[in-house]
């Protein structure tokens, strides 16, 4: 019966993470596309990056996008999206993430003002209370401490997503 029950434990966690992972960006732009692709087959809605870009560009081209665009993008698949100008402070963070909502981050790790990028945070982990994030450039999801995902990501703004409307 243990060793059931263990097993299921395992079958649980192992879907719960193959849901929150994320794709590589396929182009040196495309952080937020790969971010959108994650948002959009976590609801079971299959896009491909150029799918995604062409949606919002006509063409696949490889260039950056603001989180109005994105947020409209979002919307066009009947998504619930909004921008908070602002990082969450801990307690919205884990409100927002234990919600069910997941977070398309703007951060800023280099502190270059030109240069800005997406990561998404899927969730907290039910064994550490970390947050999940997914950053799309070294295609990896792991946890994260808050402390760290403020002040080594220099963490600007977000984008709250939810599932699509019905």
């Amino acid at each position: 019966m243990k060793t059931k029950i263990l097993m299921l434990v395992l079958l649980l966690y192992s879907t719960s993470q193959l849901k929150a992972q994320i794709n590589c960006q396929e182009k040196s732009m495309w952080c937020w596309a790969a971010c959108v692709q994650s948002a959009l087959g976590q609801a079971g809605v299959q896009q491909t990056q150029s799918q995604i870009v062409s949606r919002l560009t006509g063409w696949p081209e490889d260039r950056p996008a603001r989180s109005e665009e994105v947020i409209a993008l979002l919307t066009s698949y009947n998504f619930r999206a909004w921008n908070v100008a602002y990082p969450a402070n801990p307690e919205q963070l884990y409100n927002t993430l234990a919600s069910g909502w997941k977070l398309i981050a703007f951060v800023n790790p280099s502190n270059n003002p030109n240069i800005g990028h997406f990561i998404m945070l899927q969730g907290i982990s039910p064994y550490t209370g970390n947050i999940m994030v997914s950053d799309p450039s070294s295609c990896l999801t792991y946890e994260q401490d808050i402390q760290h995902l403020y002040y080594a990501w220099k963490w600007s703004s977000s984008i709250v997503v939810g599932t699509p409307l019905t």
